[in-house]
């Protein structure tokens, strides 16, 4: 799992030098939508679940940012997913797992979507 979060971590800066970071609202936001928000019953990391469907016209990597907040309000951490290519017009599902551990329930926010070209 670390090894996963990690090479996430060096897509999504490849990502955002290569195409920019777009925030949520933008046309690439429009194309990912969150399915489910999810806190771990036993306290543990929240997982984000969603959709991607791509209404550019060419093959495209998308990098998601998600934000997680708890019922009071507070941030309780980040999560990023990189899908690394939907074709024009597909679609994808992708998963987003959070930085901290939470209780009780919680609430996902788009922060930022990249989209790029995909190779």
């Amino acid at each position: 799992m670390r090894t996963r979060l990690i090479a996430s971590g060096v897509a999504i800066v490849v990502v955002a030098m290569v195409g920019g970071c777009t925030k949520a609202g933008s046309s690439a936001a429009k194309d990912v939508t969150i399915t489910a928000c999810t806190a771990d019953p036993s306290g543990g990391k929240p997982v984000a679940r969603g959709e991607i469907h791509n209404t550019s016209s060419e093959a495209s990597t998308y990098a998601i940012h998600v934000k997680f907040v708890d019922s009071a309000g507070n941030g309780v951490g980040d999560g990023a997913a990189v899908v690394g290519k939907v074709d024009a017009s597909g679609t994808a599902n992708w998963d987003a797992t959070g930085t901290q551990s939470a209780n009780g329930p919680l609430t996902c926010s788009l922060d930022s979507v990249t989209r790029t070209a995909a190779p």
